[in-house]
């Protein structure tokens, strides 16, 4: 056990009685303790930063634990690692003393060392009646404030979140600026939080719609397509509108946010849907210039031939260039496959543009060993040879 002579302000002289104490608090002798305490600090603390509190605590001495609390004892006291009594109750499994050091005021928000709090400390030995406690203790005197559920969702820990959820934490519960732990999760910004967030979903009950269609707005800022496409499989409105009447498709094209617009067109949102200025999506994206880089470009060199097929029905150009000058074929090319080269060709591709390095789409076919590519474009077009002014034709085999 832990050096009880080492407690600070004690000297040696006085270390048997205190280690008479520390007997008394670890073998919850509560007659022994009423008898060895007197005249000693109650506060006083070992090499490990411990109280007789925390000691108590571990053990799940309730009677000694109410009777230290009544004595003065520190309710908050950290140790060495910055644990509370509470931490070390809740870390044990002793439910009683978690729900008497609860009623006596225990911070059950308190960060260890780790960051973690009592309820990740109870989450994590999986003692399930005092998460139940915990939540219970949450819903009665924290409403309306950032709650354990919500913490769990801004820092992406799924594990906890899902134990939270099975004992019965609010999905739809709102912190001090409304906003839910569906919010937090979105506003974590990382494509793992897809887990979580599909776990707050599974839990939810009756979501309102509009707190799912501000989740969607704000994934799409941040371009969180696993989010978006599971809000959209929950049933939120691809092409609803936010207060600026643009769609998540609008939003997308506006910001550059081109995987966000590729995951909502596989969705089926509409492209024909237009700004209060009049604008589609596809205006938007070309009017950015910064990139260049349009929805056709992206679904062309993932080889998507729906969305692209899609996006060419609502007028999409065809040889639209990116900053490196590559159009849309160049990365069929590269990457999207020989039916959507095909598509391409079929829908007026200009197998003759050269990019910043004078590479046509046809040069990257060949330096790829794509012969059946190649095949196609030699029985398509006529490609431009530079040799003097002339251009040569190359008939298909």
């Amino acid at each position: 056990g832990p050096d009880w002579l080492c407690f600070c302000g004690l000297s040696e002289e006085e270390g048997p009685p205190m280690s008479n104490v520390y007997d008394a608090v670890t073998n919850g002798d509560l007659s022994l303790l009423e008898r060895t305490l007197k005249g000693s600090d109650v506060n006083a603390v070992n090499s490990s930063g411990e109280t007789l509190l925390h000691v108590a605590a571990a053990n799940g001495h309730v009677p000694v634990i109410e009777f230290l609390i009544t004595k003065g004892a520190k309710i908050d006291a950290k140790d060495v690692k910055k644990r509370t009594p509470l931490h070390r109750a809740a870390e044990n499994g002793h439910l009683e003393a978690v729900r008497v050091l609860l009623k006596a005021g225990a911070n059950m928000y308190c960060l260890d060392s780790d960051n973690q709090t009592p309820v990740h400390l109870a989450a994590q030995n999986n003692h399930q009646e005092v998460l139940k406690t915990f939540l219970k203790e949450e819903g009665t005197l924290y409403k309306n404030r950032l709650n354990i559920l919500h913490m769990a969702a801004t820092v992406d820990d799924s594990e906890l979140a899902q134990l939270l959820l099975k004992n019965g934490a609010s999905v739809d519960a709102t912190d001090e600026k409304k906003q839910t732990p569906l919010f937090h999760a979105v506003s974590g910004g990382h494509e793992a939080t897809v887990k979580i967030f599909g776990l707050l979903l599974e839990y939810s009950k009756g979501l309102s719609p509009d707190t799912m269609i501000s989740a969607m707005f704000k994934a799409v800022k941040l371009n969180l397509c696993g989010i978006i496409k599971a809000l959209i499989n929950k049933g939120t409105d691809v092409n609803a509108t936010n207060d600026m009447e643009y769609t998540p498709l609008l939003l997308a094209a506006e910001l550059g946010k081109l995987e966000a617009a590729q995951a909502v067109i596989e969705k089926e949102a509409r492209l024909d849907i237009r700004t209060p200025n009049l604008n589609t999506a596809l205006h938007l994206a070309v009017q950015r210039g910064d990139e260049s880089v349009t929805p056709l470009h992206i679904a062309s060199q993932r080889g998507n031939l729906d969305v692209a097929k899609c996006l060419l029905r609502h007028k999409a150009n065809v040889n639209t260039k990116d900053k490196l000058s590559k159009t849309p074929l160049h990365l069929a090319v590269e990457g999207g496959g020989t039916a959507m080269v095909e598509l391409l060709l079929n829908n007026n591709a200009d197998a003759n543009v050269a990019d910043k390095d004078k590479k046509m789409p046809l040069h990257f076919a060949a330096a790829l060993g794509e012969v059946e590519m190649s095949r196609q474009f030699a029985k398509s077009w006529r490609i431009a040879c530079t040799y003097g002014a002339c251009s040569v034709p190359v008939r298909g085999q």
